[in-house]
């Protein structure tokens, strides 16, 4: 598992809070950022969300509804919306992570809870929106 999988996981359980999360999100280079949401997107199919949850994850994520990521969350199929949300320009890259961090949160969270025997934790489910600067 690679460093920037790591560091996602430990936000999704509850290891570092959604700020942390935030603040090394922010840290990364550009092509850091593009390979986290690769690998969020990835992780995100892994986890099957359904469609509640992506509406709680835009509600979570403390963004606009009407903002382009969770405009296309919303509108397409999952996997077409995380194609074009991972193409997204870079003014669009922390919210994207916002949201697909929340989904990711919310998701696995789930998927821990029900599938996982005792050799995983279902860790908490921090609050990833965006902060004011």
């Amino acid at each position: 598992m690679s460093e920037i999988e790591l560091r996602i996981n430990e936000i999704a359980q509850g290891f570092l809070t959604g700020e942390q999360g935030n603040l090394w999100f922010k840290n990364l280079k550009n092509e850091e950022k593009s390979e986290a949401l690769r690998s969020l997107s990835k992780f995100i199919t892994q986890s099957h969300p359904t469609n509640e949850e992506v509406s709680k994850a835009i509600v979570i994520s403390g963004l606009n509804p009407n903002f382009t990521p969770c405009v296309l969350i919303s509108k397409f199929d999952l996997s077409v919306a995380l194609y074009k949300i991972i193409l997204l320009p870079d003014i669009e890259i922390d919210k994207s992570w916002c949201l697909l961090m929340s989904l990711f949160t919310i998701s696995d969270s789930r998927r821990r809870r029900l599938s996982c025997g005792k050799g995983c934790s279902t860790g908490a489910q921090p609050k990833i929106g965006i902060t004011k600067s």
